[in-house]
């Protein structure tokens, strides 16, 4: 079949009836004209005010998403406090150049959650060991805690030590000890302890290497060096936990260990604290010997002398001991040139002056009669037997003058007979007081720096007496 071509701008007949409109709208230049361009002047306004507000709310939503995406990002900023430490992680991992993962406290910028994480914890701890090695407050039938004093007194010494509830320490000579320990740490490398342990955990693992390190300081003391004024338990116990910490890589550094609370067994403790107080008082005792003895050097020498003339004294006595006598006859004319100095005072000082007073006295005497006999020397080589018989008259006057003397005329033909004679009472107490008064002006002059010879009374006429060679070869002082 042929034909002519369709032609495309021909509407396409359709078979059937068609449907009837049921309006129709005609545009044309009379008034329908005009009220169709008013209908279309009043829509106008409301769609250009419908797309206006949804340019408006299009463009508060995007000021809204920018703000959200610049809250999110600047939300990975945080604020690490003082005292505090940590580490960023991003995906859960720990991020940063090696050595440099810890942060300090301040800001710290990075990525937001749930990109990258700060984990912060505190970097100081303090624990307290105040039951595991205490003795326990409560007995079984007690109404209430007792205080340590009332434990000490109704403790019982055949009662023992209830495991669990008592906690003890043995030390070096197996005597038993009490103890409580306070403990503080610090975490030094965050990495190492979040990848070993976790915050939550930290005081379990401390804790539990300062038990062991108590258990073993306490082995290597003795009861009496445990319970001692000063704290020797706890600088062993933060060694040995230190050592534990550091073999398990945790890092975490024990700044200090205090044992709080050291004691005996509650049975013995009223015994301990006799010792302890005869201890102290033995301590008290000690030094106020040294405090008076001290004094005692002091009023003798005056000042610290006294350290340096100890000194020459003890050498002076080992060189004498040991023979060697040119040595300690050097050292004893050192003493003497040290004792004379100006800055030696006290008893010393006395006797030094009392022996100048006294070889002065004794060399005048000694000028005084080397003179009188250089006077008699002539006379005596002119006449002899006459200033022999004239120095003999005058002994004999001399002491016949004195008024404790007494005369006894007895015949001189008495034989064989020897004749008991008494004086009588009158002179015996004149004696007596004469004596007395000899001994107080001998005092008096001792006291007032005249001739004065110390240890007069050990010196002998041709016998060895305390000190009389110059070598120190003989006395009786060896």
């Amino acid at each position: 079949m042929t034909g002519a071509p369709a032609d495309p701008l021909r509407p396409l007949e359709v078979e059937g009836p068609r449907r009837v409109a049921s309006a129709r709208f005609d545009v044309s230049g009379s008034d329908d004209a005009r009220g169709s361009m008013d209908m279309r002047d009043a829509l106008d306004p409301a769609t250009q005010s419908l797309g206006d507000a949804l340019k408006l709310s299009y463009r508060i939503l995007q000021a809204g998403i920018v703000a959200l995406g610049v809250v999110f990002v600047f939300s990975g900023f945080q604020s690490v406090p003082e005292g505090s430490t940590g580490v960023k992680t991003m995906f859960g991992a720990i991020a940063g150049a090696t050595g440099e993962e810890q942060v300090q406290p301040g800001l710290q910028p990075f990525w937001p959650y749930p990109i990258g994480d700060l984990e912060v914890f505190e970097q100081r701890h303090t624990i307290r060991l105040d039951r595991q090695f205490w003795p326990a407050s409560m007995n079984r039938g007690d109404q209430r805690q007792k205080t340590l004093q009332e434990q000490i007194d109704s403790a019982d010494p055949n009662a023992g030590i209830a495991p669990g509830a008592d906690g003890s320490l043995l030390t070096k000579e197996g005597d038993i000890a009490h103890a409580q320990f306070e403990a503080e740490y610090a975490i030094s490398d965050a990495v190492k302890f979040l990848e070993s342990t976790s915050p939550a955990h930290g005081d379990r693992l401390v804790g539990a290497a300062l038990m062991q390190a108590a258990v073993e300081a306490a082995s290597t003391l003795t009861l009496a060096e445990f319970t001692d004024t000063r704290d020797l338990v706890g600088p062993v116990v933060r060694e040995r936990a230190q050592r534990a910490l550091d073999r398990l890589g945790i890092g975490i550094d024990i700044t200090l260990v205090r044992a709080t609370e050291r004691m005996a067994p509650l049975a013995v403790q009223n015994r301990l604290r006799e010792v302890q107080t005869a201890r102290e008082y033995a301590k008290g005792e000690v030094e106020r010997a040294r405090q008076n003895a001290v004094t005692i050097l002091t009023q003798i020498a005056g000042g610290e002398v006294y350290n340096e003339l100890l000194a020459m004294i003890r050498r002076y006595e080992e060189a004498l001991e040991a023979g060697r006598s040119e040595e300690a006859e050097s050292i004893l004319v050192a003493l003497g040139a040290r004792m004379e100095a100006q800055d030696v005072g006290g008893e010393v000082s006395k006797l030094v002056s009392r022996a100048r007073a006294s070889d002065a006295a004794m060399r005048a005497r000694l000028e005084r009669e080397t003179k009188r006999l250089e006077s008699l020397a002539a006379s005596y080589r002119d006449s002899r037997g006459q200033i022999v018989k004239q120095l003999w008259l005058d002994a004999v006057r001399e002491a016949l003058e004195n008024p404790q003397a007494e005369v006894f005329a007895a015949p001189t033909a008495l034989g064989m007979l020897n004749l008991r004679l008494t004086s009588s009472a009158e002179m015996m107490q004149a004696r007596r007081d004469a004596d007395i008064e000899r001994k107080k002006m001998e005092k008096a002059a001792r006291d007032a720096g005249g001739f004065y010879a110390p240890n007069s009374e050990q010196i002998f006429i041709n016998k060895s007496g305390r000190r009389l060679n110059k070598d120190a070869t003989g006395g009786l002082g060896r």
